[in-house]
């Protein structure tokens, strides 16, 4: 359990995890730039969602990342209008739209995870097999703990359904 006498361990983690965003921030605008010179890193950082959560609603999107919904909107059109984003109508409910990463998205995507998978074997170098799951785990039960779980509506059932549907 957290004691209030582990402050400076709890602010040198708040370092890591600020060096680590950074890192990533810069990764996320470099890889966009590689997916389609128009793209900027909140937009790579949607589709990035999108091929994980899809199919997947603005709203979703909006919830998931906590960004402004205006924001979501005009990242998924440039995501659309670029043939990375694919939208269509749930079947369950025609006013609720599904997005789902097109096949330009998942062929762009994967050479870069094969570059981004290479760089982290290098960083995992010398870890042994158990750190790496403990360093999984933690990761894992952290990101975990700080789920906001919103209202169940015609949205998020409509995705699940859909997304249910694609895995049979």
């Amino acid at each position: 359990m957290y004691d209030h006498s582990d402050e400076a361990m709890i602010t040198e983690i708040i370092g890591e995890f600020s060096q680590s965003f950074a890192a990533m921030r810069t990764r996320w605008a470099r890889y966009a730039e590689e997916v389609h010179p128009d793209l900027r890193g909140p937009g790579m950082m949607l589709l990035h969602t999108i091929l994980r959560q899809g199919p997947v609603t603005a709203t979703g999107l909006t919830s998931i990342l906590d960004m402004d919904k205006a924001m979501v909107s005009r990242q998924v059109s440039k995501l659309r209008s670029l043939g990375l984003v694919d939208a269509k109508e749930a079947e369950s409910d025609r006013r609720v739209i599904l997005l789902t990463a097109s096949e330009a998205a998942h062929v762009a995507i994967e050479s870069i995870q094969a570059r981004t998978s290479a760089d982290y074997r290098a960083r995992f170098a010398d870890w042994t097999p158990d750190e790496l799951a403990q360093l999984q785990s933690l990761l894992h039960r952290f990101n975990a703990s700080g789920q906001d779980v919103r209202a169940d509506g015609p949205a998020r059932r409509c995705a699940r359904e859909e997304h249910a549907a694609e895995e049979r």
